[in-house]
């Protein structure tokens, strides 16, 4: 057996924010949403919504890249 055929889902979090469902629901084409993060702070790398890294956000020329600086092992 493979695991080469296994599909996973990668999320980089930049933040997270709470708000109701009305407002969620009164969001238009185009809107803002704001988070504080600092320039400090790490985005969360996520595979199938479990925390596998934290990484740095990096911007090289017209790209966006996540630079790994944390793994972090099961619970």
């Amino acid at each position: 057996m493979t695991v080469e055929g296994v599909f996973v889902d990668i999320a980089v979090v930049l933040g997270a924010r709470q708000m109701t469902v009305r407002e969620f629901i009164n969001l238009a084409r185009g809107a803002v949403l704001r988070f504080d993060p600092s320039p400090s702070d790490l985005v969360e790398i996520r595979a199938n919504d479990h925390l596998i890294a934290r990484g740095e956000v990096v911007v090289k020329g017209d790209r966006v890249l996540i630079e790994i600086s944390e793994r972090v092992r099961a619970a």
